[in-house]
This record gives C-alpha cells, structure tokens and sequence, in this order.
C-alpha cells in the first residue's frame, strides 16, 4: 500500500499497556524469583528450572551453533570493536588564571542489557550493545533475553555472551526482565543502567523504572527514510524498503525524492505489498532534506550524489547510509549501532555507544588564584545566599 502524504503524527500504543506493565515490575519488585517463574510461564508458554544460566548450560548451547554462523559472529566482532575503540575519548586537563581542571571518564559499574527474542533470536544485538560496553571497560554486564521453548538460551546468544564474557545471562524476558535488571532479585543483580531494544511491553517498562535505574531510551517501532536522487537504482530503494519492512507491521518507511521516474519504477515494484510505505515527490532534494530534520529518523539513507557533503546537512538522524550503502548493514557489520533512537528521539541523542557506558568526572586544583576570580566566587555566593560558601573560600585564599 502507497501514501502520497505523511501522518500528522505517529500512532503510538505506549500508553494502553502500562497498567499491564505496572502491575507486572511491582509483581517482581514483591515477588522476586517467583514472579519471573511464573510471568515466564504465564507470558512466554515456557517452563523453565533456572534463571541464571549456568557456565555449562551456556557452553552445551554454544557448541551446538553453525561453524558458519560462530564465524560470521567473529567478523563482526572485529568490526564493531574497531568502530567504537576509534570513540573511546581521552582523559583531558588544562588550566586557567591559577585553576588546573580537566575531565577524567570513568566506567558505569554494572549495566544491563535486553536482548529480544521470539520467533527468531538476535545475537546481533548482544554484539551492539556488549561490545561498546567492553570497550568502555564496564566490570559487570548482565544479559536477559526471553528463553526458548526448550527452556533454554539461544545458541548464537550463548556464543556471543561467552565471547564478551559477560557476567551471567538470564532466561527472562518482556517487561519482568527489565524489573528484574532494576530493581534485583534473588537470581537477578541489580544494575546501573540497562540499554536494548524490544516490545512496546519492554519499553513502557524502561520508561516506568527510568527513575530507579539509567536507560538508552525508549526506542520502536523501525524507521527508515531514504532521500534519492535519479542516481538511486529503484531495485535497491525497493529492497531497502522491504528489508526494513522485515522488523514488523508497524515500521515507518519514507522515500522522498524529486526524481519522477525514479518514483513511478519504485510505485510499480512495491504497490501490492500490504504494507504501508510513504512515497512523497519533492521539490529538491533540499526540501528532502528538511522534512526529513523534521521526522528525525532511526535510518535515514542518502542516495544521491555528493552524499558526503548533503551529510552535513542532516541533524537528526540516529544513523546515515551514504550513497548505495543498504541500511541493512548498519544492522550488522558496518560498525554503527543499530541500537537507534526513534520516536524522534534522533533530535537529541544517537545510537549506543562506548558513550553510553562511561561519564564524565570533571575536577579542579585551585593553587594561586587570580585576585579578581576569588572575588568574582566570593560575590555570587554571597548574592545567591550560601554565605558560607564565600566564607569557606575566602578562608582558604583571602
């Protein structure tokens, strides 16, 4: 199905299931272990014997992955690390008027992380979001993810989380995973922060205990808008748009473009598909541009010439595609997370990064004080009332 104009605004279910969602994180807060036994079971139609996976039980489910699927998860391994290693910000310091002060970065503790599953599971996200979190040298990370019908963890899910070395992994997902992850339980450590992707149900849940613990973002359903021009090949725009249709009924799909016939080979290819893609003729490419600043995508594709200068144009977007790059390899080997904000979310924050797992520490040594900067101090604390601060300053330098 086509539309020549874009919504007004986003349909957004979030709000109809956080009662659900309530009920289910103050179950666990109370309950602990036995509300994750039984929410599995209820939720997830598995039965499982243990939270926690054990060191053997992630071993025995490890060996028995594809060689071929163990190698591809190794390639990507090497590429993702490289991407957020060259991210890694150095400790920097300086000095001014007889005040030295700098920024040391140090790592959160503890972090957790989601990965969803369902009819198929996603090992990809585990490397996203487990990779930046080593690179910023995180102590203890902590993996969820719904279990399988066997009651266990996904293979390709046990390789990598033995690959990262995380700290324990746990067979629970949905909404009682994320309770658990912030509040603990008698199997569950509580952690600092948890980041992933998931379910309208997983992301009210990261949204009601955002107050507990830190969080990524509230992220979903998939987005893509694709800007070409005639240099664009209607096959790729095509592909590109049904790969990301790939992620649900609900994905949010955009081609704008100022090119006619670039846009009547598009029609042809996906008018009898169910789902709905936005197709809009633009002006130029400039007024692309604009309404896609103002959609502020998760994926955003430049297909046009000159992709790398039109890049600096765009300021909302959670990851680029230049030129004939699909946006689907962002989603394993590129290097770029496809951890995203949606939602708009791109108009202030981006991708998971190594910046998501460290903050900054800021300090200052005052040792000879310029005369005018001590009264300065001394003035607006007075002014602002906190006498004794201009006191415990003029002490020590007056």
């Amino acid at each position: 199905m086509i539309s020549y104009s874009l919504p007004n605004e986003r349909p957004n279910d979030f709000s109809r299931v956080i009662p659900v969602v309530r009920d289910i994180i103050e179950s666990v807060k109370a309950r602990g272990d036995n509300a994750l036994y039984q929410l599995t079971e209820k939720l997830d139609k598995v039965k499982i014997n243990n939270i926690k996976v054990s060191e053997e039980e992630l071993k025995t489910q490890a060996s028995k992955l594809d060689p071929k699927v163990k190698q591809a998860i190794d390639v990507a391994y090497e590429q993702l690390k490289a991407f957020h290693e060259m991210l890694v910000p150095p400790n920097i310091g300086g000095g001014y008027q007889g005040i030295s002060f700098g920024v040391v970065w140090r790592s959160i503790e503890k972090i957790g992380i989601y990965v969803p599953s369902g009819k198929y599971s996603y090992p990809s996200t585990l490397l996203m979001a487990g990779i930046p979190a080593k690179v910023a040298k995180v102590k203890e990370i902590y993996v969820a993810s719904p279990p399988n019908q066997e009651g266990s963890v996904n293979p390709a899910l046990a390789y990598v989380a033995i690959k990262l070395g995380v700290n324990d992994v746990y067979k629970v997902g949905g909404a009682q995973a994320i309770a658990a992850l912030a509040y603990g339980t008698e199997s569950v450590r509580k952690v600092y922060k948890i980041v992933g992707p998931g379910n309208v149900y997983v992301q009210a849940a990261k949204f009601l205990v955002s107050n507990v613990v830190g969080i990524d973002g509230i992220e979903g359903p998939t987005e893509l808008v694709i800007i070409a021009d005639e240099t664009a090949k209607p096959e790729h725009v095509v592909l590109d748009m049904k790969a990301q249709a790939e992620h649900g009924p609900d994905t949010y799909i955009v081609l704008l473009s100022n090119d006619d016939e670039l846009l009547k080979k598009v029609e042809e290819k996906i008018m009898d598909d169910k789902k709905i893609y936005y197709i809009i003729k633009t002006k130029n490419i400039d007024e692309a541009i604009e309404i896609a600043n103002k959609i502020a995508p998760e994926h955003l594709s430049l297909y046009v010439k000159d992709a790398h200068t039109l890049m600096d144009k765009i300021v909302n977007a959670g990851a680029i595609s230049l030129g004939n790059t699909p946006p689907a390899i962002i989603d394993y080997v590129a290097g770029p997370n496809h951890i995203l904000p949606t939602n708009g979310w791109a108009r202030i924050r981006g991708g998971v990064t190594v910046y998501d797992f460290i903050k900054p520490t800021m300090y200052a040594n005052v040792r000879d004080i310029n005369k005018q900067l001590l009264e300065a101090s001394i003035s607006l604390a007075n002014y602002e009332g906190f006498v004794i601060h201009g006191k415990s300053i003029g002490a020590r330098y007056e």
